[in-house]
């Protein structure tokens, strides 16, 4: 039902225009903001805000945190106009995936009074209950919500980049102002929850059985997003779960030998830290290992180049653009050009797709494959082409020609499938 609403919203937002395409963009958010992954922002907010008062009246402080997390919004619009998207980009990185993961654990720990992190809320004093601190929590909230909405905000930005020959002042505004209409849209069950939610009562063994059902929530969010980050750095899915298991029993087990005597914050403190420091000394062992022992894999990766292709299981991939159209032509069949880097983690998650989804696989074996890769020549003359500005914005990026080069389909999301096997067929 929810991927449903994402499509929904995100070809609604790429066909609109004029005064609608403003209306969609707000409910788009509102919308938005039901997805499973923008959860761990409610209870976030009910946390923070539950003790901060302010002279100026209860609703204070949350329309500044709505209005914070909208201002992030905002920035994003200005970031798409001057940058082309980068952001979009920034956020297929392993390590920002890892951050994201990181910190929605340390939220999960703090929900349930095993990490005491003073600016998430808790017992705040009244000295710290100055607007401009939840100004900055709204806007981490919305930081951290964007994350989950991709595909919605990656159509906003393409919608963007699409009418962006050149980069003015009243593009750069009106980037900024479509993007923090989808903040505000996104950003209403924040606002109802900072209102209402403040009232909520704060005693009882069932608030504690709430706060342990918020964090399994927000570290089964944390979870997906440490998977996603160790694709993006080479773990197959299982190689990923199993180093998650083990961090966590790590982690378990460090607290659990610790004196009585300390305070369970203190114990957390301690196995976090203990964790670090084995994460930095295993990093350190990676990087210096594969320059005595990868010659052999090194050996392999240059034959595959050599050849012009690349195969990964059934399929064969062509690096070549000449040779995957002349193919093409040779036998009729379609091309499928699946744009690609190393660093990006849905592009990862893709092909791992590729190989775990029967339908998919058996229809890309009737295409011609073409991969093109963020480092080559060829990938800047797509992304200058006017007919292709989601390339402006980023990858992943999908494209099903036929043999001349005509455009049959293209696709930022990785998870549309189903729609690539119906054009492969």
């Amino acid at each position: 039902m929810f991927d449903q609403i994402n499509r929904w919203v995100s070809d609604q937002l790429a066909i609109s225009s004029g005064p609608s395409a403003y209306l969609f963009l707000f409910l788009g958010g509102v919308l938005a903001s039901l997805l499973p992954c923008v959860y761990p922002v409610y209870p976030l907010t009910v946390n923070f805000l539950r003790n901060r008062k302010s002279n100026l009246g209860k609703f204070a402080h949350p329309l500044t945190y709505y209005a914070g997390l909208a201002f992030i919004y905002f920035g994003f619009g200005i970031i798409a106009a001057l940058t082309g998207g980068a952001f979009n980009q920034v956020l297929q990185l392993p390590f920002a995936n890892l951050s994201i993961g990181l910190l929605l654990f340390a939220m999960a720990l703090a929900t349930v009074d095993l990490l005491h992190l003073p600016f998430f809320g808790g017992q705040v004093e009244s000295e710290k209950n100055g607007l401009g601190g939840t100004l900055i929590m709204g806007a981490g909230a919305g930081l951290l919500s964007s994350a989950c909405v991709g595909p919605i905000v990656v159509s906003i930005l393409i919608a963007i980049a699409s009418g962006a020959s050149e980069t003015t002042f009243g593009l750069t505004l009106g980037a900024a102002f479509k993007m923090m209409l989808f903040g505000l849209g996104v950003g209403i069950p924040v606002l109802l929850l900072g209102v209402f939610g403040m009232n909520l009562p704060k005693s009882g063994k069932w608030m504690m059985a709430i706060q342990w059902v918020f964090a399994i929530l927000i570290g089964y969010f944390a979870i997906g997003y440490f998977v996603k980050g160790l694709n993006g750095l080479g773990f197959s899915d299982q190689m990923a779960n199993y180093t998650i298991i083990g961090a966590i029993l790590f982690v378990f087990a460090i607290f659990q030998i610790q004196s009585v005597q300390k305070t369970k914050q203190e114990k957390t403190k301690t196995a976090l830290y203990s964790l670090l420091g084995v994460i930095g000394f295993l990093t350190m062992a990676a990087n210096v290992l594969p320059s005595q022992v990868g010659v052999g894999n090194n050996m392999t990766a240059s034959n595959s180049a050599s050849e012009n292709t690349e195969q990964k299981g059934e399929l064969t991939w062509h690096l070549n653009k000449e040779n995957a159209y002349s193919k093409a032509g040779e036998t009729g069949k379609l091309v499928f050009v699946d744009f690609h880097a190393d660093w990006c983690t849905n592009c990862k998650a893709f092909q791992e797709k590729t190989q775990k989804d029967e339908q998919l696989n058996a229809a890309l074996q009737n295409a011609v494959l073409y991969k093109v890769y963020d480092t080559s020549s060829e990938f800047d003359k797509y992304r200058n082409d006017p007919r292709f500005p989601e390339l402006k914005i980023g990858i992943p990026f999908f494209l099903i020609t036929d043999a001349s080069g005509n455009i049959l389909y293209k696709t930022s999301d990785f998870t549309k499938t189903e729609e690539m096997i119906l054009f492969l067929e």
